[in-house]
């Protein structure tokens, strides 16, 4: 007899783990279930939440150097009208670049890519540099741009300069091209593979199959000195 109650208090106390491990099973699933309910409505609702404020506030992520006097939204694209940038270099001189249009994505708000950009930069013999290109990206993160196309430097005191593409830094006032380069003086030319501009355009380096033609004059040889042979 005290045998028999044994077993049975010991398969009550089986059965009663059993139950106890089956309910915490449940309660294992259920919070599972749960959480991934959750998940998944927060995802939707984060995305939910990007396409509101994209599509109510599309201009809200500009940098702040940046003015645009319209735009439309196209899904994540914004297109903006006549975009402005706006800042100073590290010598404090300002410059400015304007474009007939251009295109942020809100999903990386510091890239911009513009069309037709004509760009002015003081410099500190108060000349203007104007720098045209027909496009261009611009990196609001690192205030640098990507010129494509036919680019034109052109400066106050003289100089003409056309690449294909270069590379600005504004903040550090550097111009980097690697395609030939041609550049118009009023005193002759010169051409290269590699273009480097520092300091601002105190310091112009030419590199690879450098070629000039230069004048004493605008359009004439230099003379040779008085006591020279011609």
């Amino acid at each position: 007899m005290t045998v028999m109650n044994g077993n049975r208090r010991q398969e009550a106390t089986r059965q009663a783990t059993r139950s106890r491990a089956f309910r915490a099973a449940g309660r294992h699933s259920t919070r599972v279930v749960f959480l991934r309910r959750a998940i998944l409505i927060l995802s939707v609702t984060g995305i939910a939440a990007l396409i509101v404020v994209s599509f109510f506030n599309p201009f809200g992520a500009l940098p702040q150097n940046v003015t645009i006097s319209g735009g439309n939204l196209n899904g994540t694209r914004v297109t903006m009208e006549l975009p402005k940038l706006t800042g100073f270099r590290k010598d404090g001189r300002p410059y400015e670049v304007r474009a007939s249009s251009g295109v942020q994505d809100v999903r990386q708000p510091n890239i911009i890519e513009l069309n037709d950009l004509d760009a002015r930069f003081s410099m500190a013999d108060k000349t203007t540099v104007r720098v045209a290109a027909p496009n261009g990206v611009y990196d609001s993160t690192r205030e640098f741009m990507d010129f494509k196309g036919e680019v034109r430097i052109k400066s106050d005191s003289g100089y003409d300069i056309a690449m294909k593409t270069a590379q600005m830094d504004f903040k550090a006032g550097t111009v980097v091209s690697d395609q030939p380069v041609t550049v118009l003086m009023s005193n002759g030319t010169v051409q290269a593979d590699r273009l480097n501009i520092v300091d601002s355009g105190r310091i112009i380096t030419f590199d690879g199959n450098v070629r000039s033609t230069l004048m004493a004059g605008k359009d004439k040889p230099q003379e040779p000195a008085k006591g020279e042979k011609p």
